[in-house]
This record gives C-alpha cells, structure tokens and sequence, in this order.
C-alpha cells in the first residue's frame, strides 16, 4: 500500500521505493530511465524509453514491456 505525504513525495512501503517530484530538486540533472504503470498512462510518450505495463520484475512488478 502506498503512504501519500504532501504530494510531491510518495512512500511506497512495500517496494522500499520513495517518489520525489524532479521539479522540487531544482539542482538535479533529471534523466529517466523508464516508465512504470504505462497500462494506466493517460499521455502516451514515444521517446525510446521502455514502458513497463507495472514494474520491472527486480523490483517486484511483472517486467512486462508495452510497446510504443
């Protein structure tokens, strides 16, 4: 289960994962990686990162990929 804080951070418990908003870290250098939970995406993005319809496996989703 999800722990929600302010809304620009997001405990995620059970998958020992933290969300931070990139745009409160103004000094960060953002570059993602790939997306997660694309089967529920409301804005498709076509820019060659892999889109996983969950989670990668390795952090406990099914590693599923979606196409573009």
């Amino acid at each position: 289960m999800q722990q929600k804080t302010d809304g620009r951070v997001v405990h995620h418990p059970p998958l020992e994962l933290i969300d931070v908003f990139a745009s409160t870290l103004p000094s960060l250098s953002f570059r993602p990686a790939l997306h997660v939970n694309y089967a529920e995406t409301v804005l498709p993005m076509r820019d060659g990162l892999p889109k996983f319809k969950d989670f990668p496996a390795e952090i406990g989703g099914s590693g599923e990929q979606m196409p573009e």
